[in-house]
């Protein structure tokens, strides 16, 4: 049987730490749809189990905006991020609820009552409801002093938009002044629902991982396959190296990870077909600080964190976030450092398109020359070029097919 590497609320701590980095000005904004939601569900009477399914619906409720343009001022309904969503999911057998909860999504509950609806349907209308609630809350008044708008304004999509059932459930709840005492200054309290003891092993990492991995490449069609290119060749060097399972198996983590902080990078940066200015540069450089910031509070991931926040260090000492000196920059994150540079140059990116196979093999050395990468590691990579590519491009197809998969299942719903 395979050991406990970490906890599931340690996970789905940092989830939403990283979930919150997609919305811009709602500070703890997933805690608060996900601590809504879990109130409402027990107001409702559902049990703990369904009440778990309610945190991890409101908690990836959202991941549909990696489809969808960012507008400032625009607010996309649940059921269009929904709809968005669904694809993203997949193959991840411990969400298959979570998809559910959005292929159930209305656009109108007009006219039917709560007990004819089918249970997903609910969730779907407290998440939608929760997510409307966070949006309005201020941080900056008094919570009491929001009460009644709230509830106005709930109210009014009462049988249109929200069920009427559900909206009766809220207002009710809504009487308890410690509800928003907590939803506004300590909506993290959600995760005292969750038991420490749940054992999430290496192989669990793995899944939800890739899964991840989908919320931060999936926002660009230019990024789209790279964490996974990254996680194969990182891996795929790990094992010519002589690392044992569990470590290729954290190798493949920090992989899919290496790039979570570049959740608060904009898209139009990320899709930007021209140079960087130094502004926007400086805005890249800093998501290697919060994938650091991310990861490294996991039990557990102490390897993982390192090798994945450490990838954008050089031997030079030019690197960031931290500028380390060579013998400060451990193995995994020289590998995953070569992995990303080969995994990059090889891919078509709005500026230009994949490198052949000599330029590939001449940037390598390139940056060899000027003290960014490893020579022993980039050198591993050269002389198995080929074995490696190919590993990497078998994966880069295979995510590849879900992304534009997903990205039509998207158009076709708007």
């Amino acid at each position: 049987m395979e050991k406990k590497i970490t906890n599931m609320r340690a996970i789905v701590e940092k989830f939403a730490e990283a979930m919150n980095l997609l919305s811009v000005g709602k500070p703890m904004h997933h805690q608060r749809v996900a601590y809504l939601a879990y109130q409402i569900g027990d107001a409702m009477g559902y049990s703990r189990d369904e009440k778990s399914e309610l945190i991890y619906g409101a908690l990836l409720y959202d991941i549909g905006s990696v489809f969808l343009p960012e507008k400032e001022g625009v607010e996309y309904s649940f059921c269009e991020l929904s709809k968005a969503g669904v694809g993203l999911i997949g193959d991840v057998q411990k969400l298959t609820y979570v998809r559910d909860i959005f292929n159930a999504c209305r656009e109108s509950y007009t006219g039917i009552a709560l007990n004819e609806l089918p249970k997903y349907a609910v969730f779907s209308q407290i998440i939608d409801l929760a997510s409307r609630v966070s949006t309005m809350l201020n941080p900056n008044d008094a919570a009491l002093n929001q009460v009644q708008d709230i509830c106005d304004t709930i109210s009014e999509l009462s049988n249109g938009a929200l069920s009427e059932g559900v909206v009766e459930s809220f207002l009710k709840l809504a009487e308890k002044e410690y509800i928003w005492f907590e939803a506004l200054h300590q909506p993290e309290v959600f995760l005292s629902y969750i038991s420490d003891s749940n054992d999430i092993t290496l192989d669990d990492v793995i899944v939800l991982s890739k899964f991840m991995s989908r919320i931060i490449d999936f926002r660009s069609q230019y990024t789209a396959m790279h964490s996974s290119g990254v996680a194969a060749t990182a891996v795929r060097l790990a094992e010519i190296m002589g690392m044992s399972e569990d470590e290729c198996k954290m190798m493949m983590i920090a992989g899919y990870l290496h790039d979570v902080g570049k959740l608060k990078v904009p898209k139009a940066i990320l899709e930007k077909n021209d140079k960087l200015t130094d502004e926007e540069f400086n805005v890249v450089k800093e998501y290697a600080y919060y994938t650091y910031l991310l990861l490294s509070g996991i039990p557990g991931f102490e390897l993982i964190s390192s090798w994945a926040s450490l990838h954008h260090e050089k031997l030079n000492g030019f690197g960031y976030p931290f500028g380390l000196a060579a013998d400060d920059i451990p193995m995994g994150a020289r590998i995953i450092a070569v992995a990303d540079i080969f995994s990059a140059v090889a891919e078509i990116r709005s500026y230009r398109q994949g490198m052949s196979r000599e330029e590939v093999i001449q940037t390598l050395a390139d940056y060899v020359e000027t003290g960014a990468l490893s020579r022993y590691i980039a050198g591993i990579l050269i002389q198995n070029y080929d074995d490696i590519y190919s590993i990497r491009d078998e994966e880069v197809r295979k995510e590849g097919a879900r992304y534009f998969a997903s990205a039509v299942d998207s158009d076709d719903e708007e």
